[in-house]
């Protein structure tokens, strides 16, 4: 007797980006992962993600200078788990840094820097690279 049992289809989510990100400023195919390929997912979070990250990086900065480690910290923190969300693996590597440099009462200049820099990198490759994937 043939079964006719029902089974669901599951549909495989392509794993890699349709384009990868601009100069290695993210890892297009983690974000592709990690939000299913749905673009306008994509977009929703980063508008959000955009709205935040300068709050935390200016927050970093701010207290490095005023040498307040445990708002420091915070921030780094707060700045390396938003970025993680956008594969800026680069940015998280330093934001994790300089969170356990902040621990230490010292943050060295040329890493908040460095931040600032791929900080700066990532708004610009993320939104570029959305506005092409959209199309």
């Amino acid at each position: 007797m043939h079964s006719s049992a029902w089974s669901p289809r599951i549909a495989a989510v392509r794993r890699q980006a349709p384009i990868p990100a601009p100069e290695g400023a993210f890892d297009a195919d983690a974000v592709w992962t990690l939000f299913e390929g749905k673009i306008e997912r994509m977009h929703h979070v980063w508008r959000i993600t955009r709205s935040t990250l300068p709050g935390y990086m200016d927050g970093l900065s701010s207290a490095v200078a005023q040498a307040d480690w445990t708002a420091a910290a915070r921030h780094a923190h707060s700045l390396a788990g938003s970025a993680s969300n956008f594969g800026a693996h680069a940015l998280v590597a330093t934001a994790r840094r300089i969170e356990d440099h902040a621990g230490e009462g010292h943050v060295p200049p040329d890493e908040v820097q460095a931040a600032r820099t791929q900080f700066d990198a990532l708004c610009t490759a993320m939104s570029a690279w959305l506005d092409q994937v959209s199309r």
